[in-house]
């Protein structure tokens, strides 16, 4: 056998341990794999929602200026004095 032979044969053996170790370990690489996907993809959905929540909270008013009604005779201040005994109570 020549070395050159050998070195092939050598390398064909290396080659097919690792091979079979890799085909055992794929299965479990892969399931790790989808679970690190479904992870990151949750948490993208979450800090998706949570920034969309937060946007449309802040572009609601957070102070009420004026009372309106349709009864007439009904002053502004009335109803704001109304509210402000309603807030404290």
């Amino acid at each position: 056998m020549t070395e050159n032979k050998f070195d092939v044969l050598w390398q064909r053996a290396e080659a097919e341990g690792y091979s079979k170790r890799l085909a055992k370990e794929y299965p479990i690489w892969r399931q790790k794999q989808r679970r690190t996907l479904s992870v990151v993809a949750a948490l993208l959905i979450v800090a998706t929602l949570a920034v969309s929540l937060y946007t449309m909270q802040a572009r609601q008013p957070q102070d009420y200026e004026k009372v309106y009604c349709n009864r007439v005779g009904t002053t502004d201040a009335q109803w704001a004095a109304l509210a402000a005994e309603m807030l404290m109570e």
